[in-house]
Formats: C-alpha cells, sequence, structure tokens
C-alpha cells in the first residue's frame, strides 16, 4: 500500500507535524481525492487542542481536489473530476483524503470550470455556517442584521451574504478593520475598541435590533445583546454561546448553530456556495497560503485571533 504525507496529530500537545502515512482505501461508497488545497477553520485546532479527540488524526477538514479512485458503488463522481467538501473522518491536511459519496456531515460537490482549488477549499465549513445562519436568522431586505465579528471566515462570508439579500448590515471589529468590513457590503461599523460596544450600538440604533449572529462573545457576554435587540428579535451563536431558555424569557429566539446539523451542510449548500460565488454576491478573501510542511504554523496564525479571512495549505 502506497504512502502519502499528511499533517498528523500524534499525541496531547503535539501541534501537528508532517508523516508518512498510508494512502485511505475506498469503500463500495467512497470517493479518494487527491488533495490540492485546502483551508484552515477554528475548528481544526480547536480538534487538536482538545483532550478528548482520539489519536492519531490528520489534520483539517476543507479540501478541493481531483477524484483519483472511486468506490465500484459510487455513481456521481468520476476519476479525473474535480471536487470540493469536508472530510471529517479522514482530513484534509494531506496528499490525498476520503470522502463519501453522499454524508451531510461531509458533503461534496463538482468544482466548476473558472472557480479555482485555492477558493473552492476555502468556501466549506464557513461558507456553509454563513449560509445556515442567514436561514436560521431569516435575513430579507427588511432585515437589520449586526454581525459581530465581521472580518473573519464565516463573518466576512455572512456579511457579503446578508449585503446580497438586501438586509442592512451592521459589522463589528476592531477599529482596524472598518474599511474591510465597509468593502465586503457592511452599511455600518462599530468598533469594539472605542468604546462600550452595546452602548455604541444601542445609541446608533435606539429602536433596537431584528436579526444578531454573534461569532466571538462568551455565554455572559452574549447576554447583553438582549439590551439591543428589538421585540421577538433572533439570535444566533456558532459557538455554543448562547442560553436559548434565558432569552426565551425575555421574548427572544437564540439559536445555537452546529452546522453539521443544518440543511445547507449538503451537497446542495456546497452548490448554493458556488452560485453566490458565480454570481458576484460573494468573494474569497485568501490572506496567506501555506504549504502543507507549514501546517503548524497555519493553524497558530489562525488561533492567533487576528485573520481577516481565510487560510489556505497549498498541497499540490
Amino acid at each position: 500500500m502506497a504512502d502519502m504525507k499528511a499533517a498528523i496529530v500524534q499525541h496531547r500537545g503535539d501541534r501537528g507535524s508532517l508523516h508518512d502515512a498510508p494512502i485511505p482505501q475506498p469503500g463500495p461508497h467512497d470517493v479518494l481525492v487527491r488533495v490540492t488545497a485546502a483551508s484552515v477553520n477554528p475548528i481544526d485546532w480547536k480538534m487538536r487542542d482538545d483532550p478528548d479527540s482520539q489519536l492519531p488524526f490528520v489534520l483539517g477538514q476543507d479540501f478541493a481536489g481531483v477524484v483519483s479512485e472511486t468506490g465500484n458503488r459510487v455513481a456521481k463522481y468520476r476519476e479525473g473530476e474535480r471536487v470540493f467538501g469536508i472530510a471529517r473522518d479522514h482530513g484534509a491536511f494531506a496528499e490525498y483524503t476520503l470522502v463519501p459519496e453522499d454524508d451531510h456531515r461531509q458533503p461534496i460537490a463538482k468544482i466548476p470550470d473558472g472557480v479555482g482549488d485555492a477558493d473552492a477549499a476555502a468556501l466549506p465549513t464557513a461558507g456553509l455556517t454563513a449560509l445556515a445562519s442567514m436561514e436560521a436568522l431569516r435575513v430579507r431586505a427588511a432585515t437589520t442584521v449586526l454581525i459581530l465579528g465581521a472580518t473573519g471566515g464565516v463573518g466576512g462570508f455572512a456579511v457579503q451574504m446578508a449585503h446580497g439579500r438586501g438586509a442592512r448590515v451592521i459589522a463589528t471589529g476592531g477599529a482596524g478593520h472598518e474599511a474591510l468590513a465597509k468593502e465586503l457590503g457592511a452599511d455600518d461599523f462599530i468598533a469594539y475598541d472605542r468604546g462600550d460596544l452595546v452602548d455604541s450600538i444601542h445609541a446608533a440604533y435606539p429602536n433596537g435590533i431584528n436579526a444578531v449572529l454573534d461569532l466571538v462573545d462568551n455565554a455572559d457576554a452574549i447576554k447583553r445583546i438582549a439590551d439591543i435587540m428589538s421585540a421577538e428579535g433572533l439570535i444566533v451563536s456558532t459557538i455554543g454561546a448562547a442560553d436559548t431558555n434565558w432569552f426565551a424569557q425575555r421574548k427572544l429566539s437564540a439559536t445555537n448553530i452546529s452546522m453539521a446539523n443544518t440543511p445547507q451542510s449538503s451537497h446542495a449548500g456546497l452548490r448554493q456556495l458556488l452560485e453566490l460565488l458565480q454570481s458576484g454576491t460573494i468573494s474569497v478573501r485568501i490572506v496567506a497560503e501555506w504549504p502543507l510542511s507549514e501546517t503548524a504554523e497555519a493553524l497558530a496564525q489562525s488561533q492567533a485571533g487576528s485573520v481577516d479571512g481565510k487560510l489556505v495549505i497549498t498541497v499540490a
């Protein structure tokens, strides 16, 4: 059995280093992909640092590449086709990965001509999370949506999607990020380092906000958001910070989004992202590319919390 290079976490405290590993072999319904690009998400270093993660494992989950081999019951994909998606079980920071043909936890789709591998690899987790959040918040033309942490991977896509739906978009971030937020489509920007954020939002929008996407707050901080929401407002947290019962007592609807459990985590969801990309509704902002051998450095950059966009691992 041939070997491949992969960024593997072998023991607790391991930052992830390059090792030889067997190329996974497809079962009847599996697709073997030669990875050309992968992208970094916070979940990658969170899983690496989670004491409950089963070891060893290959880092990463978002990938783009070329079908190398298919199981004998695979009908949708053929050798040589370009595909992208999420590889939760086998990881993406490797020369090859293995994904099921049809699995909502690990959706894949073909990459159309005109879409580069790096852009495709940057889309799945952040893009589908933003898309699921827009649906949960019912963002439409009449919506005023506040996006807390608006220039990161999920936030950047969410601002563009909300703008594309005709909503009024209020973005937050550090003062130095205002130009980027406006470029992405924010109508207003409120800096968290220019005074109390909630007070500033309340002063600017005394009638309240009817939809809030919170990408950054902890369980205590997110409760302060209730003070700036209009009656029967909606709030979504992508990091599980919302106390849904606490918000319900105040007649506010709070939802903790786990993207893998949403309808958007699907082949159809990936196709929708491609349509948004090809129509110009969203664009991919890649801020740095790292070789596979420097995966640990890419994760450190992500973990530092200062990335305004996406980090891509180039594999081939």
